[in-house]
Formats: structure tokens, C-alpha cells, sequence
């Protein structure tokens, strides 16, 4: 799991390079379309996470789990919230967020970046939608890399991923006895509170 969780935040941080490097010598179309699959490769890393829930034997979750990886869809839904929880819990949010509701216009969004399409009765060629949208191009990119700073000190190495998975079958553990979403919240704060998560982070 956390070998799973590592390699799918360094697969992000490598699109997040190569899209910069393709955004910056004005190659728009495919910067747009891989700043999207790392977008998508970020919402995986908390589908992951969710194997330690998982028992072995239960084949109706482990189903549902290789389908909501492979669907783009759920993909990009997952990754507009994870951490949100544990940057609330240390004073801090995002900085650039992803209206919701907008998962399949973004998806749309990543495939024009790849292929001809047609729209409104003409073909329209990738580079010429990207060079209209290079602003929504810009902002999706500030948030994909904005994630790739955040997410770096829980899944920027195998052994961070690790010890993140641990962190969290421990909270899961405390959590159990938890009645109201006030309790989830305190056992949430006092377990990254032990656990001297810096601001900065």
C-alpha cells in the first residue's frame, strides 16, 4: 500500500515537471492533458489509502475499489479533497480549489488536449483550444503542483508513505469509539497535534 501510494504521488510530480517544461515552451495542448492525469494520479493515492480498510475476503469492496481506480471520473473528484481534513486540523487549506461538480468538464478538458475533436460544426485541433484556455490550463496546474508541495512530507518517499499508512491505522484504531463528527474532529487534531505536524506543512 504504501510502495502504491508513493509511486502514484512521484507519477504525479513527473507530469507536474513535464507539463511545466511543456507549458513553458508554449506546448499548451499536452501540458493541459498531463497536468490533468496528475491530477488524477493525486486522487488515487487516497483510494489506496483505503486498502487498510479492506479485509481480504471481502470481495464487494475490493470490486468497487479496482473500478473507482480505474474511472477517471471519481479520479478527479477524490483529489479536490484529500488532506483538506489534516491542512483544516493545522490552520491551513488550499489555495487554488476546483469548484465541484466540474470533474467531467476537466476530463473533457484532458482529452481535447490529446485529440482532433468537433465542436459546433468544425474540427477543432488541440493546440487551438489549449491557446484559448491557457488560463483554466494555468490554474489547474497551480493546483497540481500546490498538491505536490503538500503532499511530499506523507508520500515523497516509500518510507514516508509508510509511516504514513501506520499514522493512519493507528488514527482508524482511535477513532472506532467516536460517536459525532466533533469527536472524529478532536481524535483528528490531538493525533497530528502527537504527532508535531508543522504548520509549514
Amino acid at each position: 500500500i504504501a510502495i502504491g501510494m508513493h509511486l502514484c504521488y512521484k507519477n504525479a510530480k513527473d507530469l507536474a515537471d513535464e507539463a511545466k517544461l511543456l507549458r513553458n515552451n508554449d506546448h499548451y495542448a499536452r501540458a493541459f492533458s498531463l497536468t490533468i492525469l496528475g491530477l488524477e494520479e493525486i486522487g488515487k493515492i487516497p483510494l489506496i489509502c483505503n486498502m487498510i480498510l479492506y479485509k481480504k475476503d471481502d470481495i464487494e469492496s475490493w470490486r468497487k475499489f479496482w473500478k473507482d481506480f480505474q474511472t477517471h471520473q471519481i479520479k478527479l473528484g477524490v483529489w479536490t479533497v484529500y488532506g483538506k481534513r489534516i491542512l483544516y486540523a493545522i490552520g491551513k487549506d488550499y489555495e487554488a480549489k476546483l469548484p465541484s461538480g466540474l470533474e467531467p468538464l476537466v476530463d473533457k478538458f484532458k482529452q481535447i488536449g490529446f485529440y482532433v475533436s468537433f465542436f459546433k460544426g468544425q474540427f477543432l485541433f488541440p493546440e487551438d483550444f489549449a491557446k484559448d484556455n491557457k488560463k483554466w490550463l494555468d490554474y489547474f496546474l497551480k493546483i497540481l503542483e500546490e498538491r505536490v508541495i503538500r503532499f511530499s512530507p506523507y508520500h515523497g518517499s516509500p518510507e514516508n508513505s509508510e509511516k504514513f499508512i501506520n499514522n493512519g491505522i493507528e488514527f482508524f484504531t482511535r477513532v472506532r469509539g467516536a460517536k459525532t463528527m466533533d469527536e472524529i474532529e478532536k481524535v483528528l487534531t490531538d493525533w497530528i497535534s502527537q504527532r508535531g505536524m508543522r504548520q509549514d506543512n
